[in-house]
Parts: structure tokens; sequence; C-alpha cells
């Protein structure tokens, strides 16, 4: 029983946290569209925007072109995967010249003041986001698990989705 209590903890680190968190009580009609929330193909680039901490609004189409590459991670404050990812990605980020990634955290927590004390715990030097429901960044990527991460060249083409830190260490010292 032990063996299988830590096979299932183990797979569930592995795997990542269901986008929504399993203590959510309110319920909401899923939204009604018509469009696709998947890119048609490897190039496809689909913006999204929404709020920073200080209440601003930022697009993925601020960033993408202003660097070589821009990595969305989608995240949130509860996901002990995606709190466990940032010190990767902080390294991966000070380890990168000027100009070469950019970096957007997208987090999908509903819980504003969680999601504030994360940002304050994690000091994270790079844009942050949180979507909402006027803001759905994450479907515009169908995340459905996270930590979530989609890596861009500076066009917007997609050139990974969830590469792990060797892959994109790779990609970036590759171009």
């Amino acid at each position: 029983m032990k063996k299988i209590i830590l096979f299932l903890a183990a797979a569930f680190l592995i795997v990542g946290c269901s986008k929504k968190p399993a203590q959510t009580t309110e319920t909401t009609e899923p939204a009604q569209t018509t469009e696709t929330t998947e890119p048609a193909d490897s190039s496809a680039y689909i913006d999204f925007s929404a709020l920073t901490p200080s209440g601003e609004e930022l697009a993925l189409s601020d960033l993408v072109g202003q660097t070589d590459f821009v990595l969305v991670d989608f995240w949130a404050s509860w996901c002990g995967p995606c709190r466990r990812f940032v010190p990767v990605l902080k390294e991966i980020y000070a380890s990168q010249p000027a100009g070469r990634l950019q970096i957007l955290s997208c987090s999908v927590d509903q819980d504003v003041m969680a999601w504030q004390v994360a940002l304050n715990e994690e000091q994270m030097p790079w844009p942050q986001i949180r979507e909402d429901e006027n803001h759905p960044c994450s479907e515009m990527y169908n995340v459905q698990f996270i930590p979530h991460t989609v890596l861009f060249d500076r066009e917007g083409k997609i050139v990974a989705v969830n590469p792990e830190e060797p892959e994109i260490e790779e990609i970036l010292l590759g171009e």
C-alpha cells in the first residue's frame, strides 16, 4: 500500500496540477465560443491579454518581437510543481543576455490575494499577469494542467510546448 501511495504522489508531481484548484466552490457555466482555442499549427500565434499586479493590461503581443524568445509560463500560487519550477526559470532567465529571452508568467489563480502573496514570495523579475473571467488566457492555448509553458520565437511562432529545462537551454543556445 505504501508503494502505491508513493507512486501516486510521484505521478502527481511529474504530471503537474489541474488548471483549477480542487477546492473551488463556485460554479460557472463554460464560455460559449465558436472559435478554436488551440493554435491551428506550429506557427500559429494567438494573442491574449490580462491584468498586471498594478492593474494595467498587458498583452502577449506587447512582448513578442521585443526579444529573440518569449516563454509564457502558466502557473498558480497553489500549484507545488509550478512553484518548484520558478527557481529553474529564474536561473534560465538570469543566464540569458539582454534581448534574448523574456518570460511572461500568467497565473490561473482565482484568489487575487494568494497570487499577490506568491508574487511577493517568488520575486520573479519578469512581467506577471493573472487571468480572470474577462481575460481567459489559458483557454487560448488549451491549458489543462499547470505548469504549462509555450516558447515563442521573435516572429511569434511556437517553438516548443512544455519544453523541459534542457530543451529550453538547447533552443536558446541553438539560434
